[in-house]
């Protein structure tokens, strides 16, 4: 079992919010509402007698079918790809072979999600999973099913431009599930591994103001838990981007 904040990762150690535009404002805003409504033990979390934190590694899913045929997925519940499973256990191979060990793995009940974390599971973990709805990928709308050249025919430079469409999910909504869900499980353990989706990643680097990135399959980041969260170094486990940039 890992304990205590682990320096390596680089994790931030200070309390202050860099500056940022409206947005950062709002999305923090909408964090410190969901923190306020956490129970008391939430906050012990942070506050351990012993000085340690719990530290959350963030990852997103192997390849899906849906990831090779380029298709924008939101919450369809596409399966891995043979190379989805590869990339799984190859992930799992690195954690295990720099030590980390993960007293509870949750994931995402959507397949690609759930497969991939059963893989990593058996090797750095004690084989459970514990599904949770709260990490499903964020909802695509109309956009669900669709190949970037689709959304462009009918949706012109609507991606580039960051215009959504009615239905698909705000940054505010996909934090204001995943958090609370995050802190309850933090609870009772040290290291915590969320296998998720790229959407989910995305939306807790705007909660806790990381700078923007990419998030191929097998990516993420580290966090650490305090009265926000804290982010911490990238982690990348898959050599090429195999998900064409489709959530």
């Amino acid at each position: 079992m890992v304990k205590g904040c682990a320096s390596a990762r680089g994790l931030a150690r200070t309390s202050e919010q860099p500056k940022g535009h409206h947005c950062h404002s709002l999305i923090l805003s909408v964090v410190a509402a969901v923190l306020r409504r956490r129970p008391a033990t939430f906050f012990e979390v942070a506050t351990r007698e012993d000085g340690s934190c719990v530290e959350v590694l963030a990852l997103r899913h192997g390849q899906s079918e849906w990831n090779a045929e380029g298709r924008w997925q939101g919450q369809a519940d596409s399966p891995l790809t043979s190379l989805g499973e590869q990339q799984a256990l190859f992930a799992a191979q690195q954690l295990l072979d720099s030590g980390e060990f993960f007293d509870t793995i949750a994931s995402s009940d959507l397949q690609r999600a759930r497969r991939t974390a059963e893989i990593i599971a058996e090797i750095v973990g004690n084989g459970i999973v514990k599904l949770r709805t709260e990490f499903r990928e964020r909802s695509a709308g109309p956009w669900q099913g669709l190949t970037r050249a689709e959304i462009e025919m009918r949706w012109p430079d609507a991606i580039a431009q960051k215009r959504w469409p009615d239905g698909y999910e705000s940054d505010e909504s996909v934090i204001s599930r995943v958090v609370p869900a995050i802190y309850e499980l933090a609870t009772t353990s040290d290291c915590l591994l969320v296998i998720a989706h790229a959407g989910l990643i995305r939306a807790l680097d705007r909660a806790s103001n990381a700078p923007p990135t990419s998030v191929p399959n097998l990516s993420g980041r580290w966090y650490r838990l305090e009265e926000r969260l804290v982010p911490g170094n990238i982690v990348n486990f898959s050599a090429e981007a195999t998900s064409h940039g489709i959530e």
